[in-house]
């Protein structure tokens, strides 16, 4: 008989179990299956590989050699395989995810400009987590999403690698044009302890509203949470009826009824991150998707902005926008 990969694994998973029989229930084989492959892959190399014991096996003088060059052989395969599919990623479907923002349209058409022939599939949702657990399934590929203090935000699965392109990014407050700050230059967190606080847009928790509670506990108030489930669009006109306040990004267009104010002393901020599949698409295309992603947010921030007489000047209080390496 002629070794194959999947005898290697045999044996190394035998000695990481330690026991046929939960190697057997790892392989999903029998473990008589199991033992007759064990004699068969013995006989191959010419001796014994392990030892049965009161305990379960032990790899035996030639076992440990074995292993040694298995692990080897069966890692340097799986770079192999995975090399093979991130080269082959960069030219085929690219499956995006996003969190819901202003800039959507557009960098989507810039980025659709510096991939040409390729087809990008889209999906866009409010929460980080969900995004997150789409990456971890093999639904997208790579996904933009924004992401508050390490503390609270969704961890990064296996096999899922982050970007940063924007931080950090201070959040700002839309207030209706009716508040009583709404004249003023900045706000502070405290003066907001008796406002009506309206739920980002709807979607799976991922951390922001925790994040968010501590940050107003710590100013001295917990904050009243009364408007829940809401979409983008729902948000903005309850914002404008004097219905409530509401966390927002510097991007923020402008809103009827609705002003934004800067948060004084920058108490919240989130950083905007590329996470990505590492075997499913290559650096090439994570820089190229980061590029024209921090170009559109450059273009929309300085338009968006504009009218805040805040803004300009404040430069030192500014988004740091991070460029894809060179």
């Amino acid at each position: 008989m002629e070794l194959e990969l999947r005898h290697l694994r045999v044996v190394c998973r035998l000695a990481d179990t330690g026991s046929v029989s939960k190697a057997a229930a790892a392989l999903g084989v029998s473990q008589p299956s199991l033992t007759a492959q064990l004699h068969r892959i013995e006989e191959a190399v010419g001796g014994s590989l392990f030892e049965r014991g009161p305990n379960g096996v032990v790899p035996t003088p030639l076992g440990r050699h074995v292993l040694t060059r298995s692990r080897s052989m069966l890692a340097d395969m799986d770079e192999l395989i995975g090399s093979s599919r991130r080269h082959l990623a960069d030219s085929g479907p690219l499956r995006l995810g996003s969190a819901r923002t202003v800039m959507f349209g557009r960098w989507l058409a810039r980025l659709e400009e510096a991939l040409p022939g390729r087809e990008i599939a889209t999906q866009v949702d409010s929460s980080a987590a969900v995004l997150t657990e789409l990456l971890a399934a093999d639904v997208l590929d790579i996904a933009m999403m924004g992401l508050c203090e390490d503390a609270y935000a969704p961890p990064c699965p296996p096999g899922i690698r982050e970007q940063t392109m924007v931080y950090p990014e201070p959040f700002g407050v839309a207030l209706p044009g009716s508040h009583r700050l709404a004249g003023a230059d900045e706000v502070k967190l405290d003066e907001l302890a008796d406002d009506v606080w309206i739920c980002p847009p709807a979607g799976k928790e991922d951390g922001d509203l925790a994040y968010l509670r501590e940050a107003c506990e710590q100013a001295g108030f917990t904050p009243d949470f009364r408007y829940a489930n809401l979409d983008t669009t729902e948000i903005e006109q309850l914002i404008g009826a004097g219905r409530g306040i509401c966390l927002c990004a510097p991007t923020v267009r402008e809103l009827p009824r609705t002003v934004v104010k800067p948060l004084a002393g920058e108490p919240l901020s989130w950083r905007r991150t590329l996470r990505y599949r590492v075997d499913n698409v290559g650096q090439e295309t994570v820089d190229t998707v980061h590029r024209t992603f921090v170009e559109t947010y450059r273009e929309t921030i300085a338009e968006n902005s504009a009218a805040r007489p805040w803004w300009s000047a404040h430069s030192e209080a500014h988004p740091t926008v991070i460029d894809p390496p060179v």
